[in-house]
């Protein structure tokens, strides 16, 4: 869309976004510049951990890893941030991400090369590539970059493939602070028309604080799901609509994807 087709696409919704501070931003503006409402409640609040002693080890020898995974775009973010200020290079490793997102993100910062899935942007979507086959990665050291905590599969499966793993968890996901209903009133919003979900962590902390706060309305608010994983939770933590599902939660896919939702609903 262009013009004032775009200009008016969203107006008269509001869309609560919970994505980290450090991905919302450019989301936030394209909403706005639609004429919707963009409610701002980051379900996931991001803290880097590149001063830690066990992130700053692993980056020290850099050098021993013959491939780096990067999981996530915080990973790319935080990783790539903490290996330029310790001086060291990905010049010498193949390096992958799991998704579109995290692939832009390592290029935007200077990594050159970048391997990612097609179109499947999990872990298991990545464990296809012919790069990460047993017989291409059996023997080699893989360091997976990814914040603390997350899926094991991937780790597992390249162990099993005959690789050695080690994880640096260069930052740290914890839930929000900020009542929800707060975020809410200053937004003179009691539901918003449609809630976007980019993880399952996200839908997680947002059903905990709908619990918390007694904000059981929110559970009939439309969800616009990134990935069919998320999506497979939706019901089960309480939602009583059955979730949009996109698979990419790259912000072009997510404006056409709400576009769509609201093209739909006038």
């Amino acid at each position: 869309m262009s013009g004032d087709g775009q200009a008016r696409s969203l107006e008269g919704y509001s869309i609560l976004v919970t994505r980290p501070a450090e991905q919302a931003q450019t989301l936030l503006n394209a909403i706005a510049e639609r004429g919707g409402k963009a409610i701002f409640a980051p379900m996931i609040v991001i803290q880097g951990r590149g001063h830690e002693p066990a992130p700053r080890a692993l980056i020290a020898r850099l050098a021993e890893y013959q491939v780096v995974i990067f999981v996530s775009r915080n990973a790319a973010e935080f990783g790539v941030r903490l290996i330029h200020e310790m001086g060291q290079s990905l010049a010498h490793c193949t390096v992958y991400a799991v998704g579109g997102g995290s692939e832009s993100q390592l290029k935007g910062l200077g990594v050159a090369k970048v391997i990612s899935p097609p179109t499947d942007f999990t872990s298991e979507g990545l464990l296809k590539l012919p790069g990460l086959a047993g017989s291409a990665i059996a023997g080699k050291r893989v360091l997976i970059v990814r914040g603390v905590g997350g899926r094991e599969l991937l780790a597992q499966k390249l162990l099993q493939r005959g690789a050695t793993v080690d994880y640096c968890e260069v930052y740290a996901r914890t839930p929000p602070v900020e009542p929800l209903a707060d975020i809410l009133r200053a937004n003179g919003v009691e539901r918003p028309d449609l809630g976007l979900i980019t993880s399952l962590e996200s839908l997680t902390h947002l059903a905990a604080q709908i619990d918390q706060e007694n904000l059981d309305m929110l559970y009939t608010m439309p969800l616009l799901v990134a990935g069919a994983r998320t999506a497979q939770e939706v019901e089960r933590l309480g939602f009583s609509r059955e979730p949009v599902v996109v698979e990419s939660p790259a912000d072009a896919s997510l404006l056409n994807a709400i576009e769509r939702w609201v093209a739909d609903e006038r």
